[in-house]
């Protein structure tokens, strides 16, 4: 892949191993990043595993779509602005009450779905036939059944998963607002997969599994950190969803450049395996309006109005 790739949370964990992987190959790289040191420390060591790697760096504060749209801009104006590829990995998980991003939109919801919508969709002009978009959700969207007791997502109106004053009851566990905004991840992709399936622009979401080792858990308390982190290699060897992030990393690099996925789109991947998504990741119904919602709340956040719907 002579384009490059661009990586959303690429400072830390999963972006950052994933982004070793490909430099390895000697795929191009944009990394986004939130922090200057942070981003400055990562391209050393990519650097310090493929010597020659070929590093871009963008700022981009994915909880303001404001620093969203400036990133976009930039990408559009770079002398070669083709991308081969976005990965939508940067996540958080809040767990300490109701926060809001820059523009007044629930957080989890605004990071993990908004600001990825903004992202790709504004740099549609930017991926051709033969780029790919790789959403990085989880399986927590399927539910305790499939995530080792987390619990299940809460689906409702697109705007009030947006909306601070209308997280109510389920506002009281962060865990479910973040389970809610990775089906959100999945309807996105699979709107995206069939609404750029002409353009030749393939869309495929990622379950990394659960990763004990990286900063997911940054927002829990002190006690509970230090404990994830020390019990990780227990959970790795005896949880069936748990991995290594090298592991992980190895299979969202596949999935962004592996030459037997060209033509796989609107699919769901755990790990390297093609596997089903929830059963109501599928309505289509719901993934349109989250479409057209995610399309008004951006346009709201730039002082411009809704378009006119028919």
């Amino acid at each position: 892949m002579s384009d490059p790739v661009l990586i959303t949370g690429a400072t830390s964990g999963l972006g950052l191993e994933s982004a070793k992987r490909l430099a390895a190959k000697a795929v191009p790289l944009i990394l986004g990043y939130r922090d200057a040191a942070l981003a400055d420390t990562a391209v050393r060591r990519i650097r310090e595993y493929a010597p020659d790697a070929r590093i871009e760096l963008l700022e981009l504060e994915l909880s303001s779509l404001d620093s969203v749209g400036k990133a976009v801009a930039t990408l559009r104006g770079r002398e070669q602005p083709r991308l081969g590829a976005v990965v939508c990995n940067a996540g958080l998980q809040i767990v300490d009450g109701v926060r809001t991003s820059a523009d007044g939109y629930e957080l989890t919801f605004a990071v993990n779905h908004l600001a990825h919508f903004a992202l790709v969709t504004g740099c549609a002009e930017l991926l051709g036939p033969g780029s790919r978009v790789v959403v990085v959700s989880s399986d927590v969207h399927q539910g305790p059944r499939k995530s080792m007791g987390f619990p299940a997502p809460r689906w409702r109106d697109p705007r009030q998963l947006a909306d601070p004053e209308a997280q109510g009851e389920a506002g009281a566990d962060g865990r479910i607002r973040y389970a809610t905004s990775k089906l959100a991840n999945v309807y996105f992709t699979y709107e995206l997969a069939r609404r750029w399936r002409d353009r030749g622009v393939t869309a495929n979401a990622f379950d990394p599994g659960l990763m004990p080792q990286t900063g997911l858990s940054r927002n829990y308390p002190a006690v509970a950190r230090i404990g994830f982190r020390a019990l990780a290699p227990v959970l790795i060897r005896l949880m069936p969803i748990a991995r290594t992030v090298t592991s992980s990393a190895a299979a969202l690099a596949w999935l962004t450049t592996g030459t037997e996925l060209t033509d796989t789109t609107g699919k769901y991947f755990t790990g390297a395996d093609e596997v089903p998504s929830a059963p109501e990741s599928y309505d289509e119904l719901r993934a349109a309006e989250l479409w057209r919602v995610s399309e008004d709340l951006v346009r709201a956040a730039r002082g411009v109005p809704p378009r006119e719907r028919r």
